[in-house]
């Protein structure tokens, strides 16, 4: 006789492992809402690298009522709101102006990006923004100030524009001193980031250090190119917020 047909049992704890997938998917759902609650934009910007890295997508920014997480989605993360000082990324800074240099087309080579304690100085040395005694802005530096002014303009924080001189005396009718040409740098900068690259004039003011604050010796012709110079200065307080560095939960690297 044939033996009846083995009839498997069915086994009715599968549900375990969508309950299990479920609850995965949520966990970091809420770890997102939690660590984007106050949003930093140096934590905004590793996070959103570390999410398109890992499910290759393109992560978006949006206005202060909320953004767009994917490409064509209503999103969930709120954009920064403007007003306070945060404590910035030196690498993201320079990797974002590199970046938007090269979608343009300009050569960025000529800017220098340092940080300090409660600052990232975005410089731009020698003739390459005036002439010797003259805070006329050159045509070939235009390119570039907007470039910087367009991602500078996206950080909520506050901005000093800095006028620098070499030692030379002006002594002209526009000039009586270093002080007037430094200040005019200054300004000059301030208007064309302003009222061109987009960045809010509540934000941004100028200050003039004549030839006070030399980077180089003024002994040398090529030395006092380098002091002729007109600093953008990205401020923050470190005493008051906390870096991405320092957060061991944002600890991603931005994808090369």
């Amino acid at each position: 006789m044939k033996k009846p047909p083995v009839v498997e049992k069915e086994n009715s704890e599968r549900w375990v492992l969508s309950y299990a997938d479920l609850v995965t998917l949520l966990f970091g759902f809420f770890i997102i809402l939690y660590a984007t609650a106050e949003v930093d934009v140096v934590k905004f910007n590793k996070l959103a690298a570390g999410i398109a890295q890992a499910f290759n997508v393109e992560v978006k920014t949006g206005t202060g009522s909320g953004s767009a997480i994917f490409d064509g989605g209503s999103g969930i993360i709120p954009a920064p709101q403007g007003g306070a000082l945060i404590d910035l990324d030196l690498d993201f800074v320079e990797r974002s102006i590199r970046q938007r240099a090269a979608e343009l087309g300009v050569d960025a080579s000529e800017i220098v990006i340092s940080r300090g304690e409660t600052q990232i100085v975005v410089r731009f040395a020698g003739n390459l923004v005036f002439p010797s005694a003259s805070a006329v802005l050159r045509e070939d530096v235009l390119p570039l100030l907007l470039v910087v002014g367009s991602v500078i303009a996206e950080l909520p924080n506050e901005v000093r524009v800095e006028g620098h001189t070499d030692s030379v005396p002006v002594g002209t009718s526009l000039y009586e001193t270093n002080w007037e040409l430094s200040s005019a740098r200054a300004t000059s900068v301030l208007r064309f980031l302003v009222e061109e690259a987009g960045l809010p004039a509540e934000r941004v003011f100028a200050a003039g250090y004549g030839e006070f604050r030399p980077e180089a010796t003024n002994a040398t012709p090529e030395g006092r190119a380098l002091n002729r110079r007109a600093d953008i200065v990205i401020l923050y307080d470190r005493d008051e917020t906390l870096t991405a560095l320092e957060s061991p939960f944002f600890d991603l690297e931005l994808p090369e």
